[in-house]
């Protein structure tokens, strides 16, 4: 008979950052400092 395999995931929190509205270092608006295009390749 085969050995069952048990094992527990823990799953991370939500980070919450109060005060802080993004959750990360980029932007969809081109006149913020932190702009980042969406699809950086040719034509595209």
């Amino acid at each position: 008979m085969a050995k069952a395999i048990s094992y527990k995931h823990s799953f991370k929190p939500k980070k919450k950052r109060p005060g802080i509205h993004s959750k990360s270092k980029q932007s969809q608006l081109k006149s913020s400092k932190n702009y980042i295009k969406k699809y950086n390749g040719q034509g595209r």
